[in-house]
């Protein structure tokens, strides 16, 4: 006996160590990932607690539940860092792979749900969810779907009751929980016990789901479109192959390419397993529901993904490829179901898995770097340049962040004022290196415009200070009366043109603002930030800087 709840128990040590494993593996990629695209709608366009706030769509989806998750955290702990949400959503992707585990072993045993459950635990395709806090949504309405599935696995009135509420839960973290809506109508329909009742089980989503339409829905930016329906069978097998060659650990680049060179493979797979599963029905001699289950989950997803299919959202994309990998276990699983896999079989299944885990998280590690490091160092700089030029920026100044990612100037500071800042402070950006301070000086004068200009009217410029060619001049703080600029005169002592240059992180020769003629003047306007450092003016003549 003490053997055998050894033996017992062993499955599940290994998955908590696969589960540990995954964990600090994303907490050790997602080190250096800040906030990126559609999280800047949840951190600044979504203010208070009124309802416009949670069900307002993003895009066509719903996010209640991570707009919730995103305040709460936001609330308590600032937005100075990520790691807070980063940390909560690798935990609901963990959640996701431990309930799949639960799923799948009911239908192929232990053995066998540990290598699906490890495929998915480090499906390095699925990088833009697995890498990204917002995808919290997805993670969620997985977990909550798959929990609904186990549910209605107990065929009572509690496990009834537990998948009405789960699909609805499912349903405020995305829309991805539509597809598990469609399997409980399936279930529903192909389950005779107490018909009559248990209507009401996909009926909660649907209810839930069709008032949120009516009310805000109907009025989201979608991609769907009946219009995508002749190309949606081509999409669908090219979606599935997707994701045979993701959980194959083939999947190549960030999924933008339509015909990834790998891709055969996926679809080779693709049509061999459609026909042993057609001879494994056929010697099944019946239909079992749990197969009618998962592949109306299937079809639903992929047929979704097919009518809102656009040129960035294409059957390879990284963002389809955990939940299809995920619907494709699941299907296939009932048609195994039952089937006992011999010891040689599994120990074959346990090296593949971990050769094609190996791909996969190599994958991640190539997307990290190329990807998602550069785009959060490039948007840190970005927000931060934009905070510490914020009193001299026009007040209509809109920062944008991305599609559906827009913030006003005044909602942005005071966002920042309340929560801190999620990009580079000034002191920050003064320790990086040359290029990024390069970088921060372009966003500068992107940002407050300084021009060099030939005319000036506004009077005369009397306290001067010469300098030498090659030499920089500190700008001395100074206000013109609108309070919001600074206004120098730029003298030509030289016998050449002079180019001028202007700084404040960075290195000579500075930003070129343009030149000015031999033995002549120019004036320049500057913005007034009232923050070290000042600005620097530098040229590659003997000049002077004066002043009011």
């Amino acid at each position: 006996m003490p053997g055998t709840r050894r033996q017992d128990a062993l499955p599940w040590i290994l998955l908590g160590l696969l589960l540990a494993g995954a964990g600090l593996l994303l907490l050790s990629l997602t080190a250096h990932i800040g906030f990126v695209t559609d999280e800047w709608n949840l951190l600044f366009l979504r203010p208070g607690w009124g309802p416009d706030s949670f069900l307002e769509p993003f895009h066509e989806h719903i996010i209640i539940a991570p707009t919730l998750i995103y305040k709460v955290l936001q609330g308590l702990l600032g937005m100075d860092s990520n790691r807070p949400f980063q940390v909560v959503a690798i935990t609901g992707f963990l959640a996701t792979g431990a309930l799949l585990f639960i799923w799948l072993r009911r239908r192929v045993g232990d053995w066998a749900a540990l290598l699906g459950t490890a495929l998915i635990l480090f499906l390095g395709a699925a990088f833009e969810d697995l890498l990204w806090a917002f995808q919290i949504g997805y993670f969620g309405s997985l977990a909550c779907g798959l929990g609904a599935l186990i549910a209605l696995d107990r065929d009572d009135r509690k496990g009834d009751l537990t998948a009405a509420i789960l699909l609805v839960a499912s349903l405020t973290f995305s829309s991805l929980g539509l597809p598990f809506v469609a399997g409980a109508a399936a279930e529903w329909l192909t389950n005779p016990r107490q018909r009559g009742r248990r209507w009401l089980i996909p009926a909660a989503g649907a209810a839930f789901y069709g008032l949120w339409w009516l009310g805000w829905g109907h009025s989201a930016e979608t991609t769907f479109s009946l219009a995508n329906l002749p190309h949606a069978p081509r999409f669908v097998f090219d979606a599935v192959a997707a994701g045979f060659t993701s959980l194959l650990g083939l999947a190549t680049g960030d999924g933008s390419e339509p015909d990834q060179p790998h891709l055969i493979w996926g679809k080779l797979a693709l049509v061999v397993l459609l026909a042993l599963s057609a001879w494994r029905l056929w010697r099944l001699r019946r239909l079992p529901s749990g197969v009618v289950v998962t592949a109306v989950i299937a079809l639903t997803f992929f047929g979704l993904s097919a009518l809102a299919q656009s040129d960035t959202r294409l059957p390879t994309s990284s963002r389809y490829q955990l939940p299809g990998a995920i619907f494709l276990l699941l299907f296939f699983a009932e048609i195994l179901r039952g089937v006992k896999l011999r010891i040689p079989v599994l120990a074959v299944a346990t090296i593949a898995v971990a050769i094609t885990s190996y791909m996969g998280v190599d994958l991640m590690r190539e997307q990290r770097d190329t990807r998602w490091v550069p785009a959060t160092a490039a948007t840190s700089l970005k927000i931060g340049m934009v905070e510490y030029a914020g009193p001299a920026l026009d007040p209509g100044f809109v920062l944008d962040l991305g599609p559906g990612s827009e913030v006003p100037l005044d909602r942005f500071l005071d966002q920042v004022e309340a929560s801190g800042l999620p990009g580079y402070s000034a002191d920050e950006v003064e320790g990086k290196d040359a290029v990024t301070r390069a970088t921060a000086d372009q966003y500068l004068v992107e940002l407050t415009a300084p021009q060099l200009v030939g005319v000036y009217p506004g009077g005369s410029f009397e306290r001067c200070v010469r300098h030498p060619a090659r030499s920089a001049a500190q700008v001395r703080p100074g206000r013109d009366p609108v309070g919001r600029t600074e206004t120098i005169e730029i003298r030509n002592h030289g016998n050449a043109v002079l180019n001028v240059g202007l700084s404040r992180f960075g290195d000579p020769p500075g930003y070129p603002l343009g030149s000015i003629r031999v033995r002549s003047m120019a004036w320049l306007e500057l913005p007034q930030i009232d923050s070290s450092p000042r600005w620097t003016v530098e040229a590659d003549g003997p000049f002077s800087v004066c002043y009011r």
